[in-house]
């Protein structure tokens, strides 16, 4: 058993977690990453559509016009970060996605938000778009819009950032987990449960995804954490762009290259109590029965596979899923941060390396004048 002194512990290994870890060693702070499964990540972080949102589907989608138009924005600084970082992540770039729209009211509300957030669109004439979507099913489409939404590939983004950190010295941890001494310690323990090392960390931040329920309560945290599922479905591709519909429980298939289609279903998320992710027939047939709206009648869907995603947010009462990054402090060194959808990942890790530099700053700049006086 060995002892680790550092600045920040982060706890998982997905999207927030690697990227607030590549972030944080950017700027200096020595940083710890631990992964409680034999590989980076391998919750929702890799269980998803890999869509790269720009703030259409959900400025449109979520009822609260100013929350909406909040994580279009944030979507929108996350798409710019995360094509910047891997952009040879990204598939056929060139090739708009198309958002469909069924209902007359939904469309004006769409266009009024997007505007509001600065989401890039444009009107899609039907009569110019039939010929680029020979197989979709067109016959219910009140408007169509070409977006900036994108399908990419979430293990080369992965494979970039542990590069990063790597390369500016994170201490990467797959197969442990850490351990909260009711004395304030903390342990890492491996994935036989032997006791691997101890760690001295200023900061501890949980990025764990849906185990941060359990998490919190090692802690002794109270705070409302919900658990969320949806169903995907994939399979040969039967449009060979994304497409999504901006109406609930309609498809979003998003294309990856060279011929295979991820399917989910909007609004389809339900609030659960376990981390179970077995596959629930009535939920996939809801989803196989939006595909087929989708597409051309007689369209062989009988090749598509399903699985499911567990999702987290913070929440009371019957409140729908939130969509929104979250950060929160538990105690004076931990904080949690719950990345909303991985297109907002930049976003909210931005926000918590300004937090863990205000308070661990460099012993190398200088303060400002304010910050003296905030210190005191």
């Amino acid at each position: 058993m060995k002892d680790i002194e550092t600045d920040v512990v982060i706890a998982g290994a997905g999207i927030s977690g690697l990227l607030l870890g590549v972030k944080l060693a950017r700027v200096g702070l020595r940083v710890v990453l631990v992964e409680q499964a034999s590989k980076i990540g391998s919750g929702a972080s890799s269980r998803n559509e890999g869509w790269l949102h720009s703030g259409s589907y959900h400025a449109a989608a979520i009822s609260d016009f100013r929350t909406a138009v909040r994580v279009a924005r944030k979507c929108l600084y996350g798409n710019s970060q995360i094509r910047q970082i891997a952009p040879e992540s990204l598939y056929a770039a060139d090739e708009p996605a198309v958002a469909l729209v069924n209902d007359p009211h939904r469309s004006g509300e769409a266009e009024a938000r997007w505007k509001e957030a600065g989401v890039p669109f444009r009107r899609a004439d039907l009569a110019e778009l039939r010929p680029n979507l020979a197989s979709a099913d067109l016959s219910r489409v009140h408007r169509a819009y070409y977006v900036e939404d994108i399908g990419f590939d979430a293990r080369i983004l992965y494979r970039r950032l542990l590069t990063e950190a790597n390369l500016h010295g994170v201490v990467v941890l797959t197969g442990h987990r850490l351990v909260f001494d009711p004395g304030g310690g903390i342990r890492c323990r491996d994935d036989r449960g032997v006791l691997a090392c101890t760690v001295q960390s200023k900061k501890i931040v949980l990025a764990t995804g849906r185990e941060t329920g359990r998490m919190v309560k090692d802690l002794g945290c109270d705070i409302p954490i919900r658990l969320w599922k949806s169903h995907i479905l994939y399979g040969p591709a039967v449009l060979d762009r994304p497409v999504f519909w901006l109406d609930s429980l309609e498809a979003a298939v998003m294309h990856h290259p060279p011929g295979l289609n991820v399917v989910g279903l909007t609004n389809d998320a339900y609030e659960v109590q376990d981390t179970d992710t077995s596959v629930k027939a009535e939920r996939v047939d809801l989803l196989r029965g939006a595909l087929a709206r989708t597409v051309l009648p007689g369209t062989d869907l009988t090749r598509f596979s399903a699985y499911a995603c567990i999702k987290v947010d913070i929440g009371e009462g019957q409140a729908p899923l939130s969509v929104e990054a979250d950060i929160r402090q538990l105690a004076e060194d931990v904080y949690c941060v719950l990345p909303g959808k991985l297109t907002e990942a930049p976003y909210v890790t931005d926000r918590l390396v300004h937090r863990i530099c205000r308070d661990l700053p460099s012993e190398d700049v200088a303060m400002r004048p304010w910050d003296e006086t905030s210190m005191e």
